[in-house]
């Protein structure tokens, strides 16, 4: 019995791992088609709007982009409904700080995608023939301004899949999860393409091939 119970302890012990691990990917793999469809509904829109992404908050007079510069996510992704999403689930993303709980599906006026309704993060003043290299979605961060990134802390902001991966769509409308630097400068940071040195959610005006300017900068979740 004693030699029974300590295979069963031994083996239950190389299955948590394994299924804790298919679980993460399996959660990764729906919120990069969350993205995705986030992404599509972007493009619609910019399509209907001479290019441009959501970059103003919407006057609730005319119901129209005005003339303040949006300053969270969500502020922009507002603007998609009812248009081109209808359901606040898309950015909800399981166990992610930034979504403590499910959406509530409120779509009226003043409803849409409250604070804690929404995961994911978003680069303003861009536009679909920006470089299609830039990105335009990602996992919600734990710090943003110069450098942005996240934490291997699980149950923070920005710590969803504990500083290893992160979701990031592009204007192109590809979509990947990325891993993330693991040690200096670059830890918990996503890298530029051709240079893993680099910041790619960090501004670089001044670069050889331009980068991000400062006003394109990456917006958290309320």
């Amino acid at each position: 019995m004693l030699v029974v119970i300590t295979i069963i302890g031994i083996l239950a012990g190389i299955a948590l791992p394994v299924y804790n691990g298919v679980t993460e990917r399996a959660n990764q793999t729906k919120a990069l088609a969350q993205a995705k469809q986030i992404g599509l509904a972007l493009k619609l829109y910019s399509g209907d709007h001479d290019g441009i992404f959501p970059n103003k908050v919407v006057d609730t007079a005319t119901g129209l982009p005005g003339d303040t510069d949006i300053t969270t996510a969500n502020q922009a992704f507002r603007q998609l409904f009812p248009n081109y999403v209808n359901q606040e689930k898309i950015f909800y993303v399981g166990k992610s700080k930034f979504t403590p709980k499910q959406p509530d599906e409120n779509t009226t006026d003043g409803q849409v995608l409250k604070a804690g309704e929404n995961h994911f993060a978003y680069v303003t003043n861009l536009t679909d023939t920006s470089n299609a290299a830039f990105p335009l979605v990602a996992d919600g961060f734990a710090t943003v301004g110069g450098d942005p990134a996240w934490t291997d802390v699980e149950d923070a902001k920005g710590g969803v899949w504990k500083g290893k991966k992160a979701i990031v769509l592009r204007v192109d409308q590809s979509a990947e999860i990325l891993t993330l630097g693991a040690v200096g400068a670059m830890k918990f940071r996503a890298t530029r393409p051709g240079d893993a040195t680099k910041n790619l959610f960090a501004p670089d005006p001044a670069a050889t091939n331009p980068w991000l300017s400062a006003a394109q900068k990456p917006l958290n979740p309320e």
